[in-house]
């Protein structure tokens, strides 16, 4: 199943690879040459079925169908997409009927959309630190190379362990395990551990940045629990969103603040006999977007 990107005004076509960085440096995978386009300005990145783009932190932003991009979103045959002053068509070969890549826009969906329900989960989310220092050290190949690499470790370590990767957003992970128990929470924990570690698994993203270019890549986690609602949240796109999920994300965030690189929801704690042995209590703290402090224990160091 193939992709391609057209730009409006010439009809110039970009076939679509797995993991694609645009932006206007030589060595981007879909160089663009526009003064309103950073040198690497947004990724798209191939998932199952469906095709996701990512801002990079671009200095003009990127628009999908004139809608700002604030994180990663999943593309549609007929989708426009602005980078600086280009607009150009998404594409997708049997997107959903088989009809062919300059075909319909409106289609039946092929891709079976799961029924909402709500259900409670245990929740990952991982984040890369200093992205934006560390790939102003790097070529656009080498931030590719980069991501893919961290995504492969991702999948490594989440999906033996039971997670379903929701998705990539850019220099993060969203994860989720569709239960709340003891065994769950040793999983997540464990993986959380692996991911934020570079020493804990043989990881070819912090091998090749640390060997060859002296730079630590680091990831910080953010572990909770709550109630989500799962299934399709859009046309085919399977997803967990709720505020459980955004108190992780806020979660995530904190590990800055306090300065340590996996943080765990005090209700994460409760539903776990083992968490006293990896993680210490940590405070409540002020989290975005929350009427109430959040209560949360950090990795203890000899744990790490």
């Amino acid at each position: 199943m193939g992709a391609i990107l057209r730009i409006v005004d010439t009809g110039v076509e970009f076939p679509l690879e797995d993991f694609n960085l645009i932006g206007r440096s030589q060595d981007a995978t879909i160089r663009l040459q526009d003064g309103g386009i950073s040198r690497q300005h947004a990724t798209i990145r191939r998932e199952g079925n469906h095709w996701w783009i990512t801002d990079l932190g671009s200095a003009n932003g990127s628009y999908v169908n004139d809608v700002a991009l604030t994180a990663a979103r999943a593309l549609r045959t007929g989708d426009r997409v602005q980078l600086g002053t280009l607009v150009l068509i998404f594409d997708q070969d049997d997107d959903e009927d088989g009809a062919s890549i300059h075909g319909m826009q409106t289609q039946m969906l092929r891709t079976m959309a799961l029924p909402v329900k709500t259900i409670k989960a245990t929740l990952l989310v991982g984040d890369l630190r200093d992205f934006t220092r560390i790939s102003s050290q790097l070529t656009a190949e080498e931030v590719a190379k980069m991501l893919r690499e961290w995504y492969a470790d991702c999948e490594t370590i989440l999906k033996p362990r039971g997670a379903t990767i929701d998705k990539f957003i850019g220099d993060g992970v969203f994860a989720y395990w569709p239960r709340v128990d003891a065994k769950t929470h040793a999983l997540a924990a464990e993986a959380a551990r692996m991911l934020s570690n570079p020493e804990a698994s043989n990881s070819l993203t912090r091998r090749w940045v640390r060997e060859n270019l002296g730079i630590a890549v680091k990831c910080h986690i953010g572990l909770h629990v709550g109630e989500v609602a799962l299934g399709a949240m859009g046309r085919g796109v399977n997803t967990a969103v709720g505020e459980a999920v955004n108190v992780t994300f806020r979660i995530e965030s904190l590990t800055r603040k306090l300065e340590t690189p996996v943080l765990i929801s005090e209700d994460f704690a409760n539903g776990w006999p083992g968490a006293a042995e990896y993680f210490e209590p940590a405070g409540t703290h002020e989290v975005k977007g929350q009427p109430e402090p959040v209560a949360v224990w950090r990795l203890k160091p000899d744990s790490h």
